[in-house]
């Protein structure tokens, strides 16, 4: 496999899921602070996935992936702690957007992750869990109640009753 398309794919899944990690309305405001932000992340993780790969811990998919994470991971507990000490007003007014797109923002993050890794990462299960460093039990418990969450979430906003064949709607990805 030609490294330089694989990497090329691998930057754009990257990025496609930072940007659907950042969006949160307590702390990112706008899409182009939000695409700052990633932009800055992907290139710290892209260098840090070659090092990964050097000593062997995670390939460089996988790397740059969980490398991503602990950048958002601080970068959360940076704002937390500025939140706590006042720095920041009381959250946002929800932003518009697409339906599923405020769904997601909706969910808490340990169930938002693995849900984008797999959806937009491009994942399997098992790189996945790798990546949150989970167990892949645990990762697949988080990922089916993101999945219901969501579905949930979904048909609070769309105002319509729950669906009973949930798994066949096109905006959920079934992973076997």
């Amino acid at each position: 496999m030609p490294a330089s398309r694989d990497w090329s794919d691998d930057v754009g899944a990257l990025r496609r899921f930072g940007l659907a990690l950042v969006r949160d309305d307590r702390f990112v405001f706008d899409d182009v602070t939000a695409s700052r932000l990633v932009d800055r992340w992907v290139r710290q993780s892209s260098v840090a996935s070659v090092d990964a790969a050097a000593t062997g811990r995670l390939d460089g998919k996988l790397g740059a992936f969980a490398r991503f994470l602990a950048l958002h991971r601080r970068h959360l507990t940076k704002l937390a702690i500025d939140d706590a000490e006042g720095r920041w007003s009381e959250g946002a007014p929800a932003r518009g957007g697409a339906l599923a797109a405020r769904a997601i923002r909706a969910l808490p993050l340990e169930l938002r992750e693995p849900l984008l890794l797999v959806a937009l990462g491009g994942l399997v299960h098992a790189d996945a869990a790798r990546v949150l460093a989970l167990p892949l039990s645990r990762f697949q418990e988080r990922l089916q109640r993101a999945h219901e969450r969501f579905a949930l979430q979904l048909d609070a906003e769309s105002g319509s009753s729950p669906a009973p064949a949930r798994a066949n709607a096109p905006h959920l990805r079934v992973i076997k």
